[in-house]
C-alpha cells in the first residue's frame, strides 16, 4: 500500500508491505539503485546506513512490545532520503510514524513546519519520534522491576522468579532493537555535514544522545534486575537452608527414641528392666532424658 504526501519542498511516500508494483513505481519516479529496491522487500536482520549518490539508505527497528509473547520485538522501517524526497518503507504499522504522516496529510501548517527546511528536518522528526516512543516502555519495565523488589521482600520468592525471567527477556529484547543503531546514528551525523546543505550534524547528534539515554536507562535497569535475581536466589537458598537445618535438628533429636526404642525392642532376657513394674515409664524416661540432654547439648554449642 502507497501513501504520498506533497509539500512545498518535499514529497514523502510511505510503503507498507511493498509489492512488485510498488517497487516498479519507486524504480520509474525516483531511480533507485537496484541494491536498493532488492533490500526493501525481505525484512533484514540488522540497522545500516549506506550512501547512494543523491541519497542515503537508512534501515532501522522500531520496539514494539508483544503483551501475548511478553518480550520487545522489532519492527524493521526503510528510510530513503534526498535533499527533496523522502520514502518510508515497513511492513506493519509503526505508531509515531503513522501519526507524523497523518498529521502531515491532514493539517497544512503542520506538514509546511515538518518540511519547509527539506527532508533532513522530516527524517529528523521521524528518527526522534520513534526514538522517544521508547521511553513510555521504559517506564513499563521500570515498573515492572519495582514491582518485582517489591514482592522479594514481601517474600514472594518463587512467583519472583518467573517475574524475572520474564522482564530480563524484555529487557534483552530491547537492548538487541536499541544498541547497534548507535552506528547508525553515528554514520547519520559524519554523512550529514556533506550529504546535506543546512547544518544539520546537530539535531542529529541530539538524536545520538537520546539513543544513548535510552541504552543507559535499559542497561542500569539489567544491573537492578541482575541485582534482585541475586538477592531472591540467596533468600531462596537461605530459606531452604532453614528448613534443611530444621528437619536435620528434628531428626537428631528424635535419635533417643529411637535408639532406646530398638534397644528394648530386642530379646529381653538380658535387659534387667525388662517385664518389671513401671518397666514402661522407665524405657521412655530414658528416652526423653536422651532428648533433653541432646537439645541442651545442642543449645550449647548454639547449633540451635
Amino acid at each position: 500500500m502507497l501513501n504520498t504526501i506533497k509539500a512545498r519542498n518535499i514529497t514523502w511516500v510511505d510503503i507498507k508491505e511493498p509489492n512488485e508494483k510498488d517497487l516498479q513505481w519507486l524504480k520509474d519516479n525516483f531511480s533507485l539503485h537496484p541494491l536498493v529496491l532488492k533490500e526493501l522487500p525481505p525484512q533484514l536482520d540488522y540497522p545500516k546506513i549506506e550512501q547512494f549518490g543523491r541519497y542515503l539508505f537508512l534501515v532501522l527497528f522500531y520496539p514494539f512490545y508483544d503483551s501475548r509473547s511478553f518480550r520487545t520485538i522489532p519492527i524493521e522501517l526503510d528510510i530513503v532520503v534526498s535533499k527533496n524526497y523522502i520514502i518510508t518503507n515497513h511492513y506493519k504499522d509503526i505508531v509515531p510514524l503513522k501519526a507524523i504522516f497523518d498529521k502531515c496529510n491532514l493539517y497544512e501548517n503542520i506538514r509546511e513546519e515538518y518540511t519547509q527546511k527539506g527532508a533532513h528536518s522530516l527524517l529528523y522528526r521521524i528518527v526522534n519520534e520513534i526514538l522517544s516512543a521508547s521511553f513510555p516502555k521504559l517506564s513499563h519495565i521500570k515498573q515492572n522491576v519495582d514491582e518485582i523488589e517489591a514482592a522479594i521482600y514481601a517474600e514472594q520468592y518463587k512467583e519472583s522468579v518467573q517475574k524475572i525471567s520474564l522482564v530480563r527477556r524484555d529487557i534483552i529484547g530491547f537492548q538487541r532493537i536499541v544498541e547497534p543503531q548507535g552506528l547508525v546514528l553515528r554514520g547519520l551525523i559524519e554523512k550529514s555535514e556533506s550529504f546535506f546543505d543546512e547544518d544539520i550534524a546537530p539535531y542529529f547528534r541530539s538524536l545520538l544522545n537520546t539513543h544513548n539515554q535510552i541504552s543507559t536507562i535499559l542497561s542500569t535497569q539489567s544491573k537492578i534486575l541482575d541485582a534482585l535475581d541475586t538477592t531472591n536466589q540467596s533468600l531462596i537458598n537461605t530459606r531452604t537452608n532453614s528448613t534443611m537445618k530444621a528437619l536435620t535438628m528434628f531428626l537428631v533429636l528424635l535419635y533417643p527414641f529411637s535408639l532406646f526404642a530398638d534397644i528394648f525392642s530386642m530379646n529381653g532376657q538380658f535387659l534387667q528392666w525388662t517385664a518389671k513394674p513401671h518397666d514402661f515409664w522407665l524405657v521412655y524416661g530414658l528416652m526423653f532424658v536422651g532428648f533433653f540432654g541432646l537439645l541442651l547439648m545442642l543449645k550449647k554449642k548454639k547449633w540451635l
